[in-house]
């Protein structure tokens, strides 16, 4: 209410001058726009039941297998990691339907462990080491069947796999096999830079999140909390990106993917018609579509319902689902607490929110592809990088009168000599 109060009377719009920043402030800004692309794909794996409107799209496992099967037989086979949003282990099933897919039709996939209340620096190094660990050859006596990694983030999960190649560039040049962000706030959102705009809303993020984690909300440990929602902010972008840019050589193998939301059945259309009204910026809840581009990167501007949530979550809630996450979550539990951090959402309280969530996703006809077909389609399209062309190498050679520059061609090996001016005078 006091936030309420406080809008209505100022009239005060924080993300005014950001929104779309990269864009805006960039005249060089180009991405390359692979969506019919990414629709043929998706057509081709995901199956929509004619006879039965009432259940969902589900993916064609046999038609999976045979898309990914070149893949499959290359010297480089690759493995695939997925990297959660903020909060993301604390809900059942986060990334579990896209993880099992991939498992189904034999590529290994794995979740990663990042801390998911982590700062998107320390996430970095997480990636890292878990793309490094995937990495590692097997077989060493076979270096040719050496595995690269096709990293996936959701969310903020995009911006720790960004980070991580900006920072660890070298140890991750010849790892990386591809880069998908999902829905990936790479400029920043107006969501959390409005949250923590001033004093007044700031104490409502720290009054819910006292409410969720039962610690005051002074607290060190709220504070901590609050952190990686201010890396997600248009300033703290700015400053990072001004510093780690994402690397010219992983930018052909990268894919963004972004969409928006407007259906009355989901649970992030009020939040997407706020940054609508205030911004004039469409998203899909928590993320405007401007602000999920990467510049000079090929990019997916999906134009079917989607929300923020609906690549992530589970469509289906079962006892299964809730005993895995019991486990996961105390064994979670016993390695945080070892490292200092006792800062746990409680099980009950993810559950219940997961339970509610899916309990949206399944609303029949409300999208029209689901999160295993998506993350297949972009999956195979980062794989299908287009071929880089190489780079004419150049050397000087000095003559008796002047100077000569020799062009070497690596493509053919061929020679062509250009004549100076000093050569002919």
């Amino acid at each position: 209410r006091v936030a309420n109060k406080y809008y209505n009377s100022a009239n005060v719009k924080p993300s005014r001058a950001f929104t779309g920043w990269m864009k805006q402030r960039k005249r060089e800004f180009t991405a390359k726009d692979e969506t019919s692309a990414f629709l043929e794909r998706c057509e081709y794996v995901c199956v929509e039941n004619e006879e039965d409107q009432r259940r969902l799209p589900t993916v064609n496992e046999k038609r999976a297998r045979e898309l990914f099967e070149d893949f499959k037989e290359q010297s480089s086979p690759f493995a695939v990691l997925l990297v959660p949003g903020l909060w993301g282990h604390h809900y059942p099933g986060y990334y579990v339907t896209v993880r099992d897919m991939f498992r189904s039709i034999d590529i290994e996939c794995e979740i990663s462990r990042v801390n998911s209340e982590g700062s998107v620096k320390e996430n970095a190094r997480t990636v890292k080491d878990e793309i490094e660990a995937l990495c590692e050859n097997k077989n060493k006596d076979d270096e040719k069947r050496r595995k690269r990694v096709l990293a996936m983030g959701h969310s903020k999960g995009g911006l720790d796999i960004a980070a991580a190649l900006a920072l660890f560039e070298t140890e991750l040049e010849d790892k990386l096999a591809g880069f998908v962000c999902v829905q990936s706030p790479y400029g920043g959102s107006p969501i959390a830079e409005d949250l923590l705009s001033n004093k007044y809303v700031r104490s409502g993020v720290h009054f819910a999140l006292e409410a969720a984690f039962g610690e005051s909300r002074n607290s060190e440990a709220i504070k901590k909390m609050v952190k990686p929602v201010e890396d997600l902010t248009y300033r703290a972008r700015i400053r990072f990106l001004r510093k780690h840019p994402l690397p010219e050589q992983f930018r052909d193998k990268t894919v963004c993917f972004h969409s928006k939301t407007t259906s009355k059945d989901s649970a992030m259309t009020n939040i997407a018609l706020y940054s609508l009204s205030q911004y004039n910026e469409e998203g899909d809840g928590l993320v405007c579509r401007s602000d999920a581009e990467i510049p000079h990167t090929r990019v997916v501007r999906y134009d079917e319902e989607f929300d923020h949530v609906d690549p992530a979550f589970p469509t289906s809630f079962s006892d299964a689902l809730v005993r895995d996450h019991r486990e996961f979550y105390a064994k979670e539990n016993e390695r945080r607490i070892k490292r200092g951090n006792k800062m746990l959402l409680p099980t009950p309280l993810g559950i219940k929110g997961a339970e509610l969530t899916s309990q949206v996703l399944a609303v029949p006809g409300r999208v029209k592809h689901d999160t295993a077909s998506v993350h297949l389609a972009l999956a195979h399209l980062a794989l299908s990088a287009p071929a880089k062309k190489k780079k004419q190498k150049k050397k000087k050679e000095r003559i008796q009168n002047g100077e000569r520059e020799v062009v070497v061609n690596e493509d053919d090996a061929q020679q062509t000599t250009k004549t100076t001016a000093i050569e002919v005078a």
